[in-house]
């Protein structure tokens, strides 16, 4: 190849693409002149404009499921005008003979190594595994090239480091267990902590900084490690951190305790569900709500705010399942909740069994979104988990025994089937169900979808309003048509009033009120009068309602617009704090 120039493409993100930081660095060491292009969405067309006028010899693409297919037109696009292309990244790893048809090579797994050698035109067309774990490391960041072509990330207050790769833990909607099978087994692979101070204090020297986001999928499991990491990170670094964990991490005292002296100020972690059976047996997180409890608390004792993960409309659940999980949160009342709708990925365990139980009827992932806030794709069960708990649960022998993975639906119709079990498919010649179920039709299943969504969007206010899941089934219950902002100010002084809290709902609208006298100049508008409450509850909630004023939510009353920008908020004044505004009115 004469021409020595590359192009590394990726998903736009609010945050840093940390994969592609790497991959410039190891592009700028062999002196390749490089670029990167982030998508917003899925409009390829800057890039096909970005490559015509760069011309590189390389363009490297970073392949997400539910993107695919506009990057494979893309990815055949670039070829066609002559460059070569590479693709990794989830999709790449997870599908790669779908990747193959559109690439000169696709790379399978870690591919830092392998990447380096095709830019060294040492590796020949084709597919590619390393085999090696982590076979060099991590190569220096290029952060450089990053930042000046998207300042918003060079100017973020908050910036990413990953110190370790490896989850230990077999959830069945992730493809960590897959990886881990890739590679022979689970291993953890452990940056030296020397490696990550160095790269730090490259970072807080040259970039804005005031916090530090640790993207490990689990955080802090190895002692001897987090000994190191916070005698030299307190010591060098005394940058707030915040980071990703398990609760049974909680379990230690010392490991706690190290978090604190380390710096860090939060921690994100998974619940998924909040009942127990669907965790159990649908998402294989044997995780009991006493563990759950108990571990926030000790978090909660230790200062740290916290961030709750769900999913909303799971395999086996339904709006009484999804407001279990809104409840768990209001009676856990996180810093933040955040909620996704679950889309299934098939080759994993949950994947699988979606298909196996005839709620998921697709042979590919082509009608999966990139976006978690969207409606999903399911054909839900009527009565949800209810046919399966009892059998199930009498039939796991052990912690590790789960029976509805070896269940399978047999249709007899669009909305019905027989449910029968491995081998007892056939008993003596005939056929045996063990039960019957029933789907949801196409108006009831979008009837759930819609309600589930709209959890989604408020599930951030409602788990810090007091009851705030008997709201929830108050508003999601009406008709859609009555799903409006005005009528959830209705029902929201209905709820207070009938928990009587009276008194002090007109004491905090009153100071809501005038907060934002203060804060907006002129009349305040009626969007922010129909529904003062919703504000209460949020840090800085006055500086919250001129979001909404600004961007239009009031006339538009886009409700996701409403969830992103709450979210946003949060992630600003209750999670990482980076912003600094007034405490929350209402409080429980």
């Amino acid at each position: 190849m004469k021409s020595r120039r590359l192009i590394i493409v990726g998903k736009w993100e609010a945050i840093e693409p940390l994969g592609i930081i790497y991959l410039a660095g190891i592009a700028h060491r062999l002196g390749w002149e490089t670029r990167v292009h982030l998508v917003k969405g899925s409009d390829f067309n800057p890039l096909i404009d970005e490559v015509a006028d760069f011309k590189p010899a390389i363009v490297g693409f970073s392949i997400w499921t539910g993107q695919h297919k506009e990057t494979f037109a893309a990815a055949d696009y670039v070829m066609k005008m002559g460059v070569r292309v590479v693709m990794g990244g989830p999709h790449a790893t997870y599908f790669t003979e779908e990747c193959e048809g559109h690439a000169n090579w696709v790379v399978r797994g870690e591919g830092f190594r392998n990447f380096r050698l095709i830019l060294e035109g040492k590796l020949p067309f084709g597919t590619h595994f390393d085999k090696v774990r982590m076979a060099e490391g991590f190569p220096i960041p290029q952060r450089d090239i990053v930042y000046k072509q998207y300042p918003h990330l060079a100017e973020s207050p908050i910036k990413s480091i990953i110190c370790s790769i490896g989850c230990p833990f077999n959830c069945s909607y992730c493809f960590a267990s897959c990886y881990n099978r890739m590679y022979g087994g689970f291993s953890l692979y452990l940056r030296p902590v020397d490696e990550i101070i160095n790269e730090v204090l490259q970072i807080r020297d040259n970039y804005p900084l005031e916090l530090i986001y640790v993207q490990d999928d689990v955080f802090g499991t190895n002692m001897n490690w987090l000994r190191e990491f916070t005698d030299k990170w307190k010591s060098l670094v005394k940058i707030p951190l915040h980071g990703q964990i398990r609760l049974e991490l909680t379990n230690s005292e010392e490991r706690l305790n190290l978090f604190k002296e380390a710096g860090f100020t939060g921690f994100t972690f998974a619940i998924e569900h909040g009942n127990a059976w669907i965790r159990r047996f649908v998402l294989n997180r044997a995780m009991e709500n006493k563990l759950i409890c108990s571990g926030i608390e000790k978090l909660k004792k230790r200062g740290f705010a916290i961030r709750t993960e769900q999913m909303y409309a799971l395999p086996l659940s339904d709006i009484s399942g999804d407001l279990e999980t809104l409840e768990l949160n209001v009676d856990l009342n996180p810093d933040m909740m955040w909620s996704t709708i679950f889309a299934p990925c098939l080759g994993t365990a949950l994947g699988d069994m979606t298909v196996n139980l005839g709620i998921y009827r697709c042979k590919s992932s082509d009608d999966i979104d990139t976006s978690y806030w969207v409606k999903g794709v399911l054909h839900h069960i009527a009565d949800g988990r209810k046919s399966f708990e009892k059998l199930v649960s009498e039939r796991a022998v052990n912690l590790r025994d789960n029976p509805l993975i070896g269940m399978g639906a047999m249709l007899t119709d669009p909305l019905s089937a027989d449910i029968f079990y491995g081998d007892d498919l056939i008993r003596d010649g005939v056929f045996t169900a063990l039960f019957q179920i029933k789907y949801l039709n196409s108006s009831d299943n979008l009837r759930y979808y819609d309600q589930a969504t709209m959890l989604q969007c408020l599930s951030g206010w409602l788990s810090k309003v007091h009851q705030g899941h008997k709201l929830a089934a108050d508003f999601i219950n009406l008709p859609k048509e009555e799903w409006t902002w005005h009528r959830l100010g209705e029902l929201t002084i209905k709820h207070l009033d009938g928990l009587g809290l009276w008194d002090k709902r007109e004491i905090w609208r009153n100071d809501f009120i005038k907060s934002c006298e203060e804060s907006i100049a002129g009349e305040i508008p009626n969007g922010i009068k129909d529904n003062p409450y919703f504000f209460c509850y949020f840090p800085a909630g006055e500086i919250l309602a001129q979001k909404l004023q600004s961007k239009g939510f009031f006339e538009s009353e886009d409700w996701p617009l409403l969830s992103a920008i709450s979210r946003n908020h949060l992630f600003e004044y209750g999670l990482y704090k980076i912003k600094q505004g007034n405490p929350p009115i209402a409080t429980r």
